[in-house]
């Protein structure tokens, strides 16, 4: 599959995108500084309904998941005859890492090893969370942290994603 290339002629959002990408540079910063970031992994934005966990070794990602208008900020706004409402999205920010699967007799991982894998991503917790809320945000937008929801495990992969609403108070 080639790379393909977007149109050069068109308007880049410059609220939500920005910011996307900030957290998307706090995110890989923070895992790697903190040695949660195997070099091999994948750390970016990914589009659409749902990360897809096609990087075996792991992967970081920011991803929109939703946006509605917001007249006051978290609340959705019904009022579709004003054309100037500012809008307020989800963001997910996620990583998934390894975890020990079955051996190759079937037996499952050990005690030890179900320990260390929780560890593991309770440290990640920890972590989007700090390059969520220390983000060095240029932007007037507010961010408000949501859930945590754990993910996994599936194809010895396991993490969670963090929910973050961001619009104008």
């Amino acid at each position: 599959m080639s790379e393909t290339t977007p149109p050069s002629d068109y308007t880049e959002d410059t609220d939500i995108w920005p910011l996307m990408v900030e957290l998307r540079d706090c995110l890989c910063e923070t895992l790697t500084t903190r040695g949660l970031m195997p070099g091999d992994c994948f750390c970016g934005i990914v589009p659409g309904q749902q990360a897809t966990w096609d990087y075996m070794t792991g992967m970081a990602w920011v991803r929109l998941d939703s946006v509605v208008p917001s007249a006051v900020f978290p609340n959705q706004s019904f009022d579709l005859n004003n054309c100037g409402t500012t809008l307020a999205a989800e963001i997910e920010v996620g990583v998934i890492q390894c975890t020990p699967g079955p051996s190759a007799d079937g037996s499952p991982p050990s005690q030890l090893q179900q320990f260390e894998s929780s560890r593991l991503q309770i440290a990640t917790m920890a972590a989007i969370r700090s390059a969520i809320l220390c983000c060095d945000d240029n932007s007037d937008l507010d961010l408000i942290l949501g859930a945590y929801e754990p993910q996994g495990p599936n194809g010895n992969l396991v993490g969670g994603t963090w929910r973050v609403s961001v619009g104008r108070a």
